[in-house]
């Protein structure tokens, strides 16, 4: 009874052994595709332009919606505006950072390994600095006129919190699987339409939920439109 007992033993050690050292290898494989979406820049400029081009292209898009929250020509066309302003800066800066231009959807990015960790917390730094410029440039153009950041009367903040949550997530799917899927865009061929669907989700959150919320979407603009 011994001996069986023993080979049993064995029998799991080895399965044991065999089923770490394929989570080491599937690890391994993981951080490997990684770097190779991503390599190590080569020069000092190379490494800075991601987070330049977030910065400025997040601050072109946040002074697009301080423009048109203060100073609107016609709001009926406003969202438009925004979400075609949006589709313009990500064919902008998608080759050089991947046009992320939103805290919530580097959030997203990174959670589903499509950026590392290092670089979603720079792009953070970089989106929310360009939020900041835009709303120090739109107060001194505007004054003494003011944004207001809130739910629209009558509605309450759950009721703006989940619609904002909602279109949130959806720009953010929209995202993955125009962007970081490699299926609808391998990276042999890359499409040429992310862009365009992600400011037409822009633009129809903007005219469904503009009455609701404000319809920002973005922790930057928000952060802009506080700052106004």
């Amino acid at each position: 009874s011994r001996q069986p007992r023993a080979a049993m033993a064995d029998e799991r050690l080895r399965s044991g052994r065999l089923m770490y050292g394929s989570m080491e290898a599937s690890e391994a494989n993981a951080e490997a595709a990684l770097t190779q979406r991503h390599p190590p820049p080569k020069s000092l400029a190379q490494a800075f332009a991601p987070y330049l081009a977030e910065l400025v292209g997040t601050f072109v898009l946040a002074f697009t919606v301080g423009c048109c929250a203060l100073a609107p020509a016609n709001p009926k066309w406003s969202a438009a505006a925004i979400g075609f302003m949006l589709m313009v800066m990500l064919y902008a800066t998608g080759p050089v950072s991947g046009g992320n231009l939103n805290p919530a959807v580097s959030l997203c990015l990174g959670m589903t390994g499509s950026l590392p960790w290092t670089v979603v917390v720079g792009y953070w730094v970089a989106q929310l600095a360009g939020g900041v410029a835009a709303g120090g440039c739109c107060c001194p153009l505007f004054a003494p006129r003011a944004a207001s950041l809130g739910p629209v009367a009558p509605f309450a903040w759950e009721y703006a919190f989940f619609v904002e949550m909602i279109y949130t997530f959806m720009l953010c799917l929209t995202v993955v699987n125009c962007c970081a899927s490699r299926r609808n865009n391998p990276k042999n061929d890359p499409n040429q339409f992310a862009a365009l669907a992600i400011g037409f989700v822009a633009v129809a959150g903007g005219y469904t939920a503009s009455g609701v919320s404000g319809a920002s979407f973005n922790p930057a603009i928000s952060l802009a439109l506080d700052i106004l």
